[in-house]
């Protein structure tokens, strides 16, 4: 079936991309978690801006709430963009992973593929994707503190 492959070659040479998507497998869990809870916060939030906008007359308290409700909104609006686009950039790495992958399984097969530069080139646009993923989530994580900053300031 394999016809002159090595199964122990074939097998190892579909370690590297399987490796990378069981990683970005892990990274995603916690992003995804994270971007929820984000997007959580937001509508909540959102509400309590709700609930004093309906109120007549605020006092000097609820004036100081509604405007860091406001200012933290903003701040969480740009903290769930980073991660949907970490989290969007991760996905695409895995799709090149996955390329990556089956170009390896065809080549060795014989089937499509000659050389394996068409693997390495999916292999390297996947990695891309893991480095820009990681700079957005790094620039979230980044922003962060200031949003704590901000609903601890209030008080």
């Amino acid at each position: 079936m394999f016809g002159n492959i090595e199964i122990t070659k074939f097998i190892s040479d579909m370690l590297a991309p399987a490796v990378m998507l069981s990683a970005c497998g892990l990274f995603l869990l916690g992003l995804q978690n994270k971007y929820s809870n984000i997007i959580n916060r937001i509508r909540e939030l959102n509400e309590e801006k709700r609930e004093l906008k309906l109120i007549d007359e605020l006092n000097k308290f609820q004036q100081r709430r509604l405007k860091s409700v406001e200012k933290q909104v903003v701040g969480l609006l740009r903290r769930a963009r980073l991660d949907k686009n970490s989290i969007l950039s991760l996905y695409a790495a895995m799709i090149f992973f996955m390329l990556s992958s089956l170009s390896i399984a065809l080549k060795d097969l014989g089937w499509v593929l000659r050389n394996e530069v068409l693997s390495l080139i999916l292999f390297l646009i996947g990695t891309a994707f893991v480095f820009i993923g990681t700079v957005f989530a790094y620039l979230e994580v980044r922003i962060s503190y200031r949003v704590v900053e901000l609903e601890v300031g209030e008080e």
